[in-house]
């Protein structure tokens, strides 16, 4: 067995939220690699867009890649194991990680998982992480931690490093961690509700807890406490909006936005009106739920997944039947060879092709996957070829450069790309 296709079958094996049922599909994915690989170089996307692989090399199971927006034109990556890289306007990647921690790297799905900049990062240099937690105090779960950075231009981080909040619970895969500012300058945190099967998840539609969760926090400096919260206290602040569902009441967490989730793995915040569109990684079924303020915020796990109930009747009218939220797009695992959703973004950069449209991916089968929402509601998909191969482990996040266009990367082999007009 050669290096690559080994390293396949232990993604398959760890797989964000990967059941026993997508190790065949990964294995066929892996086998077919070769096969495929001449017809899967970068560069042709279809669909009126290209990729553009701007990295070969040099990251080491890349997780997320964001923009600073502060004007320098420069790009950050999470490592898994706990670095910060920095790509320069000349697309350069310096060598000295801009920060760097100890986090958990005993599965696939832990790690440095998370990083959102403060939309006020030019002037006030903050920036948020979330990753697994490493030290005695921070074990098994899930911590969020806000970096005060001395100087925002710099390339290497100085300054101050504060433990924000904690979630416990959480062990190996099924953690989200996934963390975005919306446009009413809150911060947002998805979290996942942790290892074993449906029926063990039953408090991911409790809302006395955090597991299973997308959360909404303030952490301005107007932030004094966290009243009403269940998130472990760190050094520095925050409050639970007054707006959120379940602020000032008692037996419940206030720091809830929704709740009825598995494996939030990635999520993404519309910036012209706030909804989140949120890929949900599940047992069954895979599936992308969009969420606007004033729906239901039980998007139904585990008693549905997508559409359907669970264990499955073969009906699809669960959301109507429990009264939840249901999905706009979900299918059967297997489809096409997808095994894990990575949820993406609605496209809000310049080129003509994809205006308005959400794109997300699939982490096995590689694809492009291009949506727009029909008059019904329901989001009528495309399928465009990224030029990777498949085979699990591959786009794992979605990201914004400072013109709103779109950057992914490929935890497999380390690449970072992003999304062109064709013409």
């Amino acid at each position: 067995m050669d290096a690559k296709l080994a390293a396949v079958l232990l993604f398959a094996a760890l797989s964000p939220g990967c059941a026993e049922s997508a190790v065949p599909t990964a294995i066929e994915a892996a086998s077919t690699r070769a096969a495929t690989a001449a017809q899967a170089a970068p560069g042709t996307a279809g669909g009126g867009i290209r990729v553009e692989q701007v990295l070969r090399e040099g990251l080491q199971f890349p997780t997320a890649v964001a923009s600073p927006r502060d004007g320098s034109g420069r790009m950050f990556v999470l490592e898994r194991e706990g670095r910060i890289r920095v790509l320069d306007r000349d697309g350069k990647l310096l060598q000295e990680p801009y920060y760097e921690r100890d986090v958990t790297t005993n599965d696939i799905e832990q790690g440095l998982l998370g990083l959102a900049f403060d939309p006020g990062f030019r002037s006030n240099g903050r920036l948020y992480i979330a990753y697994s937690g490493a030290s005695e105090g921070e074990r098994y779960g899930l911590v969020l931690r806000r970096l005060q950075a001395a100087d925002p231009a710099a390339n290497r981080f100085d300054g101050k490093d504060d433990l924000l909040m904690r979630v416990e619970g959480l062990v190996a895969n099924h953690n989200g961690g996934d963390i975005h500012f919306g446009p009413d300058g809150m911060l947002y945190w998805a979290i996942g509700a942790g290892t074993g099967e449906p029926a063990d998840h039953v408090h991911a539609s409790k809302t006395d807890n955090l597991l299973g969760k997308i959360l909404r926090i303030d952490v301005s400096d107007g932030a004094t406490g966290a009243r009403n919260a269940c998130g472990g206290k760190g050094r520095a602040a925050y409050s639970v909006p007054a707006d959120n569902p379940f602020a000032g009441k008692r037996g419940e967490c206030g720091e809830i936005w929704v709740h009825g989730l598995r494996n939030p793995w990635r999520f993404g915040i519309d910036a012209s009106n706030g909804d989140l569109w949120i890929g949900d990684v599940g047992k069954d079924r895979e599936e992308i739920s969009l969420f606007r303020a004033g729906d239901s915020g039980n998007l139904g796990y585990p008693g549905c997944q997508g559409s359907h109930a669970y264990p499955s009747t073969g009906a699809s009218d669960c959301p109507e039947k429990t009264g939840t939220t249901g999905p706009v797009f979900d299918h059967d695992r297997g489809v096409n060879g997808r095994c894990a959703v990575t949820g993406g973004l609605v496209y809000r950069g310049a080129f003509p092709a994809l205006k308005g449209a959400y794109v997300f991916s699939d982490s096995c089968s590689s694809e492009l996957l291009v949506g727009r929402l029909s008059a019904t509601g329901r989001l009528e998909v495309e399928s465009i070829d990224s030029g990777i191969a498949p085979g699990y482990g591959t786009v794992a996040s979605f990201g914004e450069d400072e013109d709103n266009e779109l950057w992914f990367v490929n935890h497999q082999n380390g690449g970072l790309y992003r999304i062109r007009d064709a013409d």
